[in-house]
C-alpha cells in the first residue's frame, strides 16, 4: 500500500515538474542589488502608486493622503530600498520591520493594510509617528 502511494506521489511531482517550464526550476543565483537608493524619478513614481493605492483601497483622499505622504516622507522619503540607520530591521516606503521585498508596489500595499489594521488612518498614525518617532 505505501509503495503505490510513493508511486502515486512521484507519478503527480513528475507531472507537475513537466508543467514547470524549466527556467523557473533552476535556482537563481544570489544578486546583490545593484541600487541602494531610488531615483527622483522613482521616488515621484511611488509616491504616485501610493496615492492612487490609498485612495482606490481605503477611500484616503484629501487630508488623509496628505498625513501619508508626510508621514512615509519622514519615514523614507518614498525610497523603496531606505534602510533603518539605527540598526532595526525596518525596510522600504513604510519601513516596515523584517520587510526584505524592493518592490514598490508590494511595500505600499503592506504599508496601508498595516496602517489601516493598527491605527485606522494616516493621519491617527502621523499623530502617534510625530509623538513617538515611529509608528
Amino acid at each position: 500500500m505505501r509503495k503505490t502511494i510513493r508511486s502515486g506521489l512521484i507519478f503527480l511531482v513528475a507531472l507537475a515538474l513537466t508543467a514547470v517550464s524549466v527556467d523557473k526550476l533552476a535556482i537563481q543565483p544570489a544578486v546583490k542589488k545593484e541600487r541602494e537608493k531610488a531615483s527622483y524619478a522613482q521616488k515621484l513614481k511611488n509616491q504616485e502608486l501610493a496615492k492612487n493605492y490609498a485612495s482606490a483601497g481605503y477611500g484616503w483622499k484629501g487630508e488623509q493622503w496628505e498625513c501619508l505622504f508626510g508621514l512615509w516622507t519622514l519615514e523614507s522619503r518614498f525610497d523603496n530600498y531606505a534602510k533603518n540607520q539605527r540598526g532595526s530591521s525596518a525596510y522600504g516606503i513604510a519601513q516596515l520591520l523584517g520587510e526584505t521585498d524592493s518592490r514598490p508596489e508590494y511595500q505600499i500595499l503592506r504599508g496601508l493594510k498595516y496602517i489601516q489594521h493598527r491605527y485606522k488612518t494616516p493621519c491617527k498614525a502621523l499623530q502617534f509617528h510625530l509623538r513617538n518617532g515611529h509608528y
